[in-house]
């Protein structure tokens, strides 16, 4: 009986070890594999990608496309995915005068982006965008009235 004493100690131990390997194990493994995974990654590539076209857009203002012509930027996004956006801003309307609630100067514009993966057409966002542009305190900047997003979430 004494030779075997302190073994429940070691035996213990060594179950404690095989546990914790098992268990960083699973943790470390991804949850999300196979197409779905990738499917709703390229979801949210396109609505980042629609999202980044309206907000550059947004800071180029007072620029607009000539006749309607989208301006269009293609980003890699990683390995083998390649984000899109293509985005149209016209004028909305004649400047808003002095006195009609808008302020001295102001014009208002709408903007359209649409964002894609390359390698998926079906799955596109699209963001509608009215913005108001002209001087506020002192400053000329753009302010967002509207912001609509559709397409797959």
């Amino acid at each position: 009986m004494n030779r075997r004493r302190g073994s429940a100690i070691v035996l213990s131990m060594l179950l404690l070890v095989i546990l914790s390997a098992l268990g960083m194990y699973v943790v470390s493994v991804p949850v999300g594999l196979g197409e779905s995974a990738g499917r709703n990654h390229r979801a949210a590539v396109a609505r980042n990608m629609a999202r980044a076209g309206a907000n550059a857009a947004i800071a180029r203002f007072p620029v607009v496309s000539p006749g309607g012509s989208p301006y269009v930027r293609r980003i890699p996004v990683g390995s083998n995915v390649t984000g899109r956006y293509s985005v149209t801003s016209q004028k909305a309307g004649p400047e808003i005068e002095p006195g009609s609630g808008g302020g001295p100067g102001f014009e208002e514009y709408e903007l359209v982006s649409v964002g894609s993966v390359t390698d998926a057409p079906e799955g596109y966002v699209r963001v509608a965008a009215r913005i108001r542009y002209g001087p506020e305190r002192g400053v000329t900047r753009a302010r967002i009235l509207k912001w609509e997003e559709s397409g797959p979430r």
